[in-house]
C-alpha cells in the first residue's frame, strides 16, 4: 500500500510541479533560514508539551528559551551544508533575500514569541496526544499517514502555527490539514474530536501576540477528503504537472523559490524531455 502525507498532498495543492521536483525526482525543499526557525519552535513547544503531558507542568519559560536557541543552532549547521548542496538551483535573488534574513533578529522573535506563548495561552492548554502518529487507508492502494501536532484532554486538536504576520480570519472547519486531522484522531482513539483550535504565535521583536481561531462541534465529510487525496495522487501518477501561478506569484518567484531555475528548464525542455533527464539521474 502505497502511503502519502499530508505535506505531499499540500505540496501537489499549491504547485504541482513542486511535487514533481521534491518527490518524483528527490530534490528536497530549498533551505530558508525562517524554515528552520519555525522548526526550532515547533521542536521547543513539542518538548514542552510532552513534560507537560506527564507532569502538568513542562518546561519553564527560561529552559524553553535556552532549549529553542540550542535547536535552533543545530538547524543552522544543517542549513549551511543544504544551502550548499542546493546552490546550483538557486537564484541570485534567493540567496541575496537568504543572506539578509539576520540570525539574531530570528532568535530574538522566537525569544520573544515562546514568552507570549507561555503569558498568554500555556495555562490553557492540557495535552493529551502530543506528536502522536496516524495512518488511514483512503482506498485505491493508498494510506494517509501523519502526525497530530498536540490535542488537549477535552478533546479539542490544536495546530500550533508561527507567522510575522497577523492572520486573517480563517473558516478551520475547511482547512485541509485540520480536515486530515480529524480522520487521523479518529483513527487513534475510534471518534471524532470535540472542537479544532488554529493557534497562531504572531512573531515581532516588538510585540509578539497570539491569535486563535477556534470552531466546536466540527463537521468532517470523510469521503469528500478521501476523493480529493485520490484524485491528487491520481493526477500525479499520470504526470499531471502544471504551475498554474502567474509571473508576479511571490510563490514561485526568484525570490521565494528554491525551485526556480527548474520552473524555467521545466518550461524550455517539456515535461517529456526534462522528466527524461532528471530519471536517469
Amino acid at each position: 500500500m502505497r502511503q502519502v502525507s499530508f505535506s505531499q498532498l499540500m505540496t501537489y495543492v499549491r504547485c504541482p510541479e513542486h511535487w514533481l521536483f521534491r518527490y518524483k525526482f528527490g530534490l528536497k525543499r530549498s533551505p530558508k533560514k525562517v524554515f528552520k526557525h519555525g522548526f526550532a519552535l515547533h521542536e521547543t513547544l513539542a518538548y514542552h508539551f510532552d513534560q507537560k503531558k506527564k507532569d502538568g507542568k513542562g518546561i519553564p519559560v527560561a529552559e524553553a528559551k535556552e532549549f529553542f536557541v540550542g535547536a535552533f543552532q543545530n538547524a543552522l549547521e544543517d542549513y549551511v551544508i543544504e544551502l550548499e548542496a542546493a546552490r546550483p538551483f538557486l537564484t541570485r535573488e534567493y540567496l541575496s533575500k537568504e543572506k539578509g534574513m539576520k540570525v539574531e533578529d530570528l532568535v530574538e522573535s522566537g525569544l520573544k514569541g515562546i514568552e507570549v506563548y507561555y503569558k498568554k495561552l500555556n495555562q490553557y492548554i492540557k495535552p493529551d496526544l502530543v506528536e502522536e502518529a496516524f495512518e488511514f487507508p483512503a482506498g485505491k492502494g493508498i494510506k494517509v499517514v501523519g502526525r497530530i501536532d498536540m490535542t488537549d484532554k477535552q478533546g479539542v486538536i490544536h495546530e500550533l502555527k508561527t507567522t510575522r504576520k497577523s492572520p486573517n480570519k480563517q473558516d478551520i472547519r475547511v482547512d485541509p490539514q485540520l480536515a486530515i486531522y480529524q480522520l487521523g484522531y479518529h483513527s487513534i482513539t475510534g471518534k471524532y474530536p470535540k472542537a479544532i483550535s488554529k493557534d497562531y504565535i504572531v512573531l515581532s521583536k516588538k510585540d509578539s501576540k497570539i491569535v486563535r481561531f477556534q470552531v466546536a462541534r466540527p463537521f468532517v465529510d470523510r469521503a469528500t477528503i478521501l476523493r480529493n487525496v485520490n484524485a491528487i495522487m491520481e493526477a500525479a501518477n499520470r504526470n499531471i504537472f502544471y504551475c498554474l501561478h502567474p509571473a508576479e506569484s511571490w510563490l514561485c518567484s526568484k525570490e521565494w523559490c528554491g525551485y526556480y531555475t527548474l520552473h524555467q528548464e521545466l518550461k524550455k525542455l517539456g515535461l517529456q524531455k526534462f522528466m527524461a533527464k532528471y530519471t536517469k539521474k
